[in-house]
């Protein structure tokens, strides 16, 4: 019973498929059946929130060169409960004007400053001071999350980016160098980032080198792009304070060159690596 209902359910689509293709060569000849073929064909089923087909178009054609060209609308469903993605539901042009205003390297400060947070929560649940194996939180920007076309579409807003080393990084009582910046960003994102802005400075003290210090600062960096980076602009502004102090500054030049030097040997083409230097006048005595 059920192999003779398969015959005829298969016999019935073979029908449907060879009457379907007749009205459509029929179609590609006459004018009049071709407009009953498009009045017959039913309309898409309209979803919540979402554009008309004109109105995605126009949205396409306004959106911007760095964003993928090939925009689909359709987001992988994170929770079958909800058919849509609230954001990917908007225009183009209305999506990337958030992804302008959302989308962002953290800075250096605010990387600090949840270093010193989590150390102070675990301070206060242990009653006792951190420990040694005491590592990090990282977390993704929820924007990321979301689906695979806002994942897409923002990470091209953020590969256009620069993310700026301006501070020393936390030094913990005892160690001889600041922590690696690698400790509180992942070395894969440091790895991915396209445009780096580094701005340090030398002479801050009188008894403080901190040409050595960042020194120690940009090598990890370094280590970390040696396996792999897709650096395709570095700039180095350097800060230069306190020049009048001869005896700081016999150490200072030396550290200066130790770091242009390990820059340059740095493999980048030479187009790549911008070098600026900044002079503060110093203050009257």
């Amino acid at each position: 019973m059920h192999e003779e209902e398969a015959y005829r359910n298969y016999a019935d689509w073979i029908t449907m498929q060879r009457r379907g293709q007749r009205r459509v060569d029929k179609a590609s000849k006459d004018p009049a059946a071709r407009a009953k073929l498009l009045a017959d064909i039913p309309p898409p089923r309209p979803v919540l929130l979402r554009p008309q087909h004109d109105e995605i178009l126009l949205a396409l054609s306004s959106f911007p060169a760095y964003c993928t060209a090939t925009t689909t609308l359709t987001c992988s469903r994170p929770n079958k409960a909800h058919g849509f993605s609230f954001l990917g539901s908007f225009p183009a042009e209305v999506r990337n004007a958030i992804y302008q205003y959302a989308v962002d390297y953290p800075t250096c400060r605010e990387l600090f400053d949840a270093y010193y947070e989590q150390v102070d929560i675990l301070r206060a649940r242990t009653k006792n001071g951190t420990s040694r194996s005491f590592t990090v939180d990282l977390y993704t920007p929820t924007i990321l999350l979301l689906c695979k076309q806002i994942t897409r579409e923002s990470l091209s807003v953020l590969r256009l980016r620069p993310f700026v080393i301006d501070r020393i990084p936390p030094w913990i009582m005892g160690n001889p160098k600041p922590l690696p910046l690698t400790y509180l960003i992942s070395k894969s994102t440091l790895q991915n980032i396209r445009f780096i802005e580094i701005k340090l400075s030398l002479g801050d003290g009188e008894r403080y080198f901190s040409g050595r210090v960042w020194f120690q600062v940009l090598e990890d960096v370094l280590r970390a792009w040696s396996g792999n980076n897709s650096l395709v602009r570095l700039k180095v502004m350097i800060k230069v304070s306190n020049i009048d102090i001869d005896r700081l500054w016999d150490y200072e030049l030396r550290n200066y060159a130790e770091i242009v030097k390990m820059v340059n040997l740095f493999p980048l083409s030479p187009s790549s690596v911008w070098f600026l230097i900044v002079w503060r006048r110093p203050a009257d005595r």
